[in-house]
């Protein structure tokens, strides 16, 4: 018997109330689909939102119709073609929806919309045929046509993220996926089912809502940012650990989606069953590899944003000391627990660390000396809190010599207490890392431990024929003219230190804010405090009449002189004598 007449035969055999509904439920598909279109073109052309959300309310809308009406066929058959019938005109809807946003080419909707459809006809033609032959071909196209006509939906959501390198990443993931999902289909790994649909739809969504996320998400986050007074470089790493972390949880969805709708078990015991190390004590698979690996970076990325969070808890004019201090301690102790809870997932527990470190430890005990010594600096530091995050600090060292700086000490505020190092920016702009241990077992100058409030020294030097209560009477009302000293905190002072060789020697001594110093528009002292007294002064005592000298000796001779002019030829012209040395010669 022929196709044809298998499929007419059947027709025929079917209850009035079967054939009803699926015939019921293609037409109210079909009307629906024209209205709409016809509704969207003239309405609400230029409202792609709209369109998205219109589709996906009718994928909703058809999907319930399916799901009551399912119930009331008998026919077994025509329950399976019932139901992937339902399942393609969701699909179809969901695609539209997605086209919406992302105007691709009528060539890529066109393979889309018509692969369902014969997907749909081809399963037609497998029901009803009796050639073996025949299915041995057609099963396998079937598989094609399904993944031909999700691959358009898949490009379209890429399409959707505006960062070029997020959408790379993304579109190299999702054509992974794609391929890997198809060949385990086509092996006989996986089998697609009407699940299998629902998790791809629910692969859709995410992925929509994670391209909103990084396209205009980001931007709402990062006028909130503003709003909350958060500094440019707290939001750009908060911003950047979101995205990550995102990215991570769309991987962990499509892998729970992979397990409970497209029966991905058996790659999971497959990889389970490949063992990279395997001993008495420990065993570690390729899985728990990748299970570690995804959990260290899931937990990195999450303590980086909790570090922040942590740090909003203060107003903003603390969250540069005391929430900096919060935030490496949260770090720090963050990466402790990552650290072992990934070494955990892994197979590494203690019982199986601590004999693997007994063997090792005489091996790597003077190697791993330092790391220990600075990890523990790093706690001591964070608890002692005698260096803390904005700290303005002074140490030995030199603070680059590519860019000419010839001083034997390092200048610079705390950024941050990592695990091993900690992090300084110099005036100049330059991030150094300090080992831990260095502020341990050193002298270690601490501008800000207290207050940030010091005391700034200027040297002055004028004529001996200056009245030296008339400079300090200058110098003094510089101090109060000065717009970086704090008066109010200890009033300035002027001190006539000593009687140098060509000049009276003055200091002039005032406080400042070290941490205005630092948030001025230079960053540097050369160019803001010290420039601004220097010039200043320089003109007020000038104005004064006030000399400042430059350094000068005077010779004297004991004895008489007798000077010879010459000419060219070496015969003497005359003699100067003492008495003649004022007059013209």
């Amino acid at each position: 018997m022929s196709f044809f007449q298998n499929l007419v035969g059947y027709i025929t055999s079917l209850r009035g109330v079967d054939l009803a509904i699926a015939l019921g439920y293609l037409v109210a598909f079909f009307v629906s689909w024209f209205i709409t279109r016809w509704l969207l073109n003239v309405k609400f052309k230029k409202l792609p939102q709209i369109h998205a959300v219109i589709y996906a309310l009718q994928a909703v809308l058809f999907t319930v119709i399916a799901l009551v009406s399912y119930k009331y066929i008998n026919d077994p058959i025509l329950k399976i073609l019932y139901r992937d019938t339902a399942v393609s005109v969701a699909a179809a809807l969901l695609a539209g929806a997605v086209f919406s946003f992302v105007r691709i080419g009528k060539v890529l909707r066109l393979i889309t919309y018509l692969g369902f459809f014969l997907a749909l006809i081809v399963e037609i033609v497998i029901i009803f045929t009796t050639n073996l032959g025949l299915l041995k071909i057609l099963i396998p196209l079937r598989k094609f046509l399904i993944l031909l006509s999700l691959f358009p939906i898949l490009y379209a959501l890429t399409e959707l993220i505006s960062v070029k390198r997020f959408k790379k990443v993304l579109r190299t993931l999702l054509g992974g996926l794609f391929l890997t999902i198809g060949l385990l289909w086509e092996l006989g790994y996986v089998n697609f089912d009407i699940t299998a649909f629902v998790g791809i739809g629910i692969i859709v969504a995410t992925t929509l809502v994670y391209s909103w996320f990084i396209s205009h998400g980001t931007v709402v986050l990062t006028k909130l940012f503003k709003v909350l007074q958060i500094n440019e470089d707290d939001g750009e790493t908060l911003l950047d650990s979101l995205k990550k972390l995102g990215f991570l949880l769309l991987l962990y969805i499509y892998w729970i989606v992979g397990i409970y709708y497209l029966n991905l078990e058996k790659l999971v015991q497959q990889l389970k069953g490949i063992i990279l190390f395997d001993t008495p004590i420990v065993k570690i698979s390729l899985f728990n590899l990748l299970a570690s690996v995804y959990l260290f970076l899931f937990l990195f990325y999450l303590i980086n944003i909790l570090k922040k969070v942590v740090k909003l808890i203060y107003p903003p004019q603390e969250r540069e000391d005391k929430g900096g201090s919060i935030e490496a301690v949260v770090y720090n102790l963050g990466m402790l627990l990552n650290i072992t809870l990934s070494l955990s997932a892994m197979g590494l527990t203690w019982k199986a660390i601590l004999p693997l470190a007994g063997a090792l430890g005489i091996g790597l005990g003077f190697g791993l000396q330092t790391i220990l010594n600075n990890y523990v600096s790093g706690f001591i530091l964070m608890f002692s809190r005698n260096i803390r995050v904005g700290d303005f600090v002074e140490l030995p060292g030199n603070a680059g010599q590519f860019i000419n700086n010839p001083s034997n000490y390092i200048f610079g505020r705390v950024e941050d207490i990592s695990i091993l190092t900690t992090r300084i920016r110099t005036l100049d702009g330059i991030d150094i890392l300090v080992p831990n241990s260095t502020f341990i077992g050193n002298q270690i100058i601490n501008y800000s431990l207290k207050n940030p409030f010091v005391r700034v020294r200027f040297p002055f030097g004028v004529a001996y024929s200056s009245d030296p209560d008339k400079v300090k009477e200058i110098l003094i009302k510089l101090a109060y003219d000065c717009p970086w000293a704090k008066n109010y905190y200890r009033p300035p002072q002027v001190w006539f230190t000593s009687l140098g060789d060509s000049a009276l020697l003055f200091e002039l001594l005032m406080w400042v804010d070290i941490r205005e110093l630092w948030k001025n528009p230079y960053k540097t002292l050369s160019y803001s405090l010290v420039d601004w007294v220097y010039t200043n002064g320089f003109k007020r005592l000038k104005e004064a009449n006030i000399e400042i000298p430059f350094p000068q000796q005077d010779i004297w001779f004991r004895n008489n002189l007798k000077v010879v002019i010459e000419n060219e030829e070496g015969k003497p012209l005359g003699v100067l004598k003492k008495e003649d040395r004022t007059k013209d010669v």
